[in-house]
């Protein structure tokens, strides 16, 4: 709303703008208070959220606190980490472990494929397939199993178009087998022909590839025979990439100053293997051998030890093997790193203590009644320094004695006292046992006192009782303080609101919306009581106007009578 141009006083000489200002600033009284109240409502609804953001960290934080790899810290050391190297897990005990020997370590399946073209050149990456002997396009591919059970070929075939072949290579009756094509499985059905179902050795499958190259594969990644397909104009760079890719298992490179390539598979141990297609094995001379892997053999405390990694776990403990040896043991070791289970607790204790003190300062925060918030006519009157201590005053003691607050504290201390746990240790029953507690000043809120030779004496005997006096759903102290935290924040955000909540959704900003109408109805009054101050003293101006005019024409008169 435009504030009119008012020009007052001009017939009276009376300063009528001034005389206004001072009657509506009396007029104005009212709204004054309603916008400190509403000041000072804001105020408090701050300090509250202020709370219950530290409610939620020290929730949050004993959420955190409650993981088991918290309370079951392991150290672990080598006697020679350039042999073998150790890492102990939470459920390692304390103990030690003795590597007497190395005598082979877990390879994976590896082959060297040394391929011409078919003029006798070395394979470049922009060698096509199309290039090299064995391969054509659109050709029949063949797979031959060796494992006398069940033939596998790719999947999603149309199996009339497959041809079934024995050892001599003649073809057999499709009749006599059943194709899955979700899995790729060809079984014998025909019982009479082939007892017990078996599949004889050597039977070989043979099908069409399309217009491009299809090459099937069979890794100890995927267990059955896979189809990769190429263009017609594909190179040995497509392949690699094909061969390099996530589902194969493998891993291809090819070294371009020798044309070779090497194949290997992923996993390690002597089950993992690489297998091809006949037409692959051709193009690229594989020959009839299969390439496998071999496990890793060592000897742990005198038993001899066989794994297919050479990475693995003994007594809880993560074993990894870097190098053979034939002597000189190498002792692996495993023990509770009491510095990092304490400094885990004592994080959670500092955060507690913290949240303590923030409740504690608000609830005991002096309130300086006579400092109320400043209304606009008093803040354009004083600096900024002066408005700054100013408010510093006003916004103290918003939450002085909060019954919310108090009872948080109190059941906050009282989880710390009441957390127990069952053991045959009655030493070790409470916390106040293993050095947490909240001590006999009850000034201090509830905060713990934390004794750290104690603490860490505790967790050296027994870190289980030490996690379990922490997590117990029933009797331990974190699900409680959790429990408690949620409970205060639920409790507070109905008064306060979340940050960044609408007022509609907590009670506080249902109140501030209230005062926020008032206040504009007592505006829009106070406009109208302004505007039928002036129309007055307007009045006023306009009678003695015609006054002074009427003894300007009388004195007028007389003197010309004279």
């Amino acid at each position: 709303m435009t504030t009119p141009i008012r020009f007052g006083g001009l017939a009276s000489g009376i300063d009528t703008d001034t005389i206004i200002k001072q009657l509506m600033q009396a007029e104005r009284a009212p709204v004054d208070k309603l916008e400190q109240k509403k000041q000072t409502t804001e105020w408090k609804r701050d300090a509250y959220r202020e709370i219950n953001r530290s409610l939620m960290t020290l929730r949050n934080s004993a959420v955190d606190l409650m993981f088991s790899r918290n309370f079951y810290a392991k150290t672990s050391s080598s006697s020679d980490e350039s042999k073998i190297n150790v890492t102990a897990g939470p459920s390692s005990g304390n103990s030690a472990v003795r590597i007497d020997s190395v005598t082979q370590l877990a390879s994976s399946a590896t082959t060297i494929l040394d391929a011409v073209d078919r003029n006798g050149q070395k394979l470049t990456s922009t060698t096509k397939l199309s290039d090299m002997n064995g391969f054509v396009a659109g050709q029949k591919r063949v797979i031959q199993e060796t494992d006398g059970t069940e033939l596998t070929i790719p999947k999603d075939l149309d199996f009339s178009t497959v041809v079934l072949k024995d050892a001599a290579g003649n073809v057999l009756d499709a009749a006599d087998f059943a194709y899955d094509a979700a899995t790729g499985k060809v079984t014998a059905t025909n019982t009479t022909n082939y007892p017990g179902g078996v599949i004889p050795k050597d039977v070989s499958a043979s099908f069409a590839s399309g217009t491009g190259f299809e090459i099937q594969y069979k890794s100890s990644t995927t267990g059955t025979y896979q189809k990769i397909e190429l263009g017609a104009d594909a190179t040995v760079q497509d392949l690699m990439s094909k061969l390099n890719s996530k589902e194969t298992g493998l891993s291809a490179f090819f070294e371009s100053s020798t044309g070779k390539i090497s194949l290997s598979t992923k996993e390690t141990g002597a089950t993992s293997t690489i297998q091809f297609d006949t037409n692959f094995k051709s193009a690229f001379s594989m020959g009839t051998v299969v390439p496998t892997g071999q496990n890793a053999k060592f000897e742990v405390n005198g038993i001899e030890v066989e794994r297919a990694s050479n990475t693995t776990t003994i007594d809880n403990m993560t074993l990894t093997l870097k190098s053979t040896f034939a002597s000189g043991p190498v002792t692996l070791s495993a023990a509770t790193d009491t510095q990092k289970i304490f400094d885990n607790i004592k994080g959670f204790v500092d955060k507690y203590n913290e949240t303590i003190d923030l409740m504690n300062k608000k609830t005991r925060e002096e309130r300086f009644r006579s400092f109320a918030p400043l209304t606009q006519a008093q803040r354009d009157e004083l600096s900024e320094d002066e408005i700054k201590k100013w408010e510093e005053k006003a916004m103290s003691g918003m939450l002085r004695g909060d019954t919310i607050l108090r009872g948080t504290m109190d059941t906050l201390r009282s989880k710390w006292s009441g957390a127990t746990s069952s053991t045959n240790d009655l030493d070790m029953s409470r916390l106040f046992q293993i050095g947490l507690s909240t001590g006999s000043d009850f000034t201090n809120g509830g905060k713990i006192e934390l004794n750290e030779e104690k603490l860490k004496a505790a967790i050296e005997k027994d870190p289980e009782q030490v996690y379990k006096l922490f997590t117990d759903e029933e009797t331990g102290l974190l699900p409680q303080i959790r429990d408690t935290a949620k409970d205060s924040r639920e409790t507070i955000t109905r008064i306060a609101g979340a940050d960044g909540a609408g007022a509609p959704t907590y009670s506080m900003g249902r109140e501030m919306t209230q005062m926020d109408t008032r206040i504009k109805q007592l505006n829009d009054l106070l406009i109208d009581k302004e505007n039928a101050y002036y129309r007055r003293f307007a009045a006023m101006e306009t009678a003695m106007n015609q006054a002074n005019s009427q003894a300007a024409s009388l004195q007028q008169f007389l003197g010309g009578g004279m």
